[in-house]
């Protein structure tokens, strides 16, 4: 499926991300929700504007720092995860990334080209309103529409800021990371798509085919 039709994903396809996300995630906030969701929408805005400031070579730096600092810690063997409910980006993790000899570089210049790729506010707030029924329905026993309120009310979500992940998210998910496009990622990687979160797995009835 080309990218203009990504708003088209059918809520079975919403369902089983969002499944996939809550069961490999179980110990998730409401914030990393939101802040998995908004990356899935927007990327990794705040980098992309030091990328173009700093012309990329920084970011190059910053990259080999952080390979480094992983080099004697135990990391998940996986390359990228999926990011949200609209297939626009992944989260691509580092150390993993360059043990298969991948480029650094190339990973920079997927990063630069995040704004062609943005989706919208409100796509991010009718996908925020599927979440919020789901777990309101399903997840009752952890979190009710007050929890909700309180989260939005406290992050003014209104103006949809960006949110770090929670301490637990992060302590459970230590792996350093960029965001890219997923179209590029994969278009330059296709030994990576494994099509492990597409719901219809059948031949030739891919999302991204």
């Amino acid at each position: 499926m080309a990218i203009e039709s990504l708003v088209s994903i059918s809520s079975e396809q919403r369902l089983f991300s969002l499944q996939k996300f809550i069961s490999d995630h179980p110990y998730f906030e409401l914030q990393d929700i939101y802040k998995w969701l908004y990356f899935g929408e927007f990327g990794f805005e705040e980098q992309v504007s030091y990328l173009k400031k700093e012309k990329g070579k920084p970011e190059l730096h910053k990259i080999l720092d952080d390979i480094k600092f992983e080099k004697n810690i135990n990391k998940k063997e996986i390359v990228w995860m999926p990011l949200g409910l609209s297939f626009r980006f992944v989260m691509v993790f580092l150390s993993e990334y360059h043990r298969r000899e991948c480029p650094i570089n190339r990973l920079i210049n997927l990063m630069e080209r995040t704004p062609a790729f943005q989706g919208t506010r409100m796509h991010f707030k009718l996908d925020w309103g599927f979440i919020k029924e789901y777990i309101i329905k399903n997840l009752k026993d952890r979190f009710v529409k007050q929890d909700f309120y309180g989260f939005e009310d406290r992050i003014n979500f209104h103006s949809l800021p960006p949110q770090d992940f929670t301490n637990d998210y992060l302590n459970h998910n230590p792996e350093k990371y960029r965001v890219v496009p997923r179209k590029l990622f994969f278009e330059f990687f296709p030994e990576f798509q494994d099509y492990q979160d597409i719901f219809n797995k059948k031949a030739g009835d891919s999302l991204i085919d």
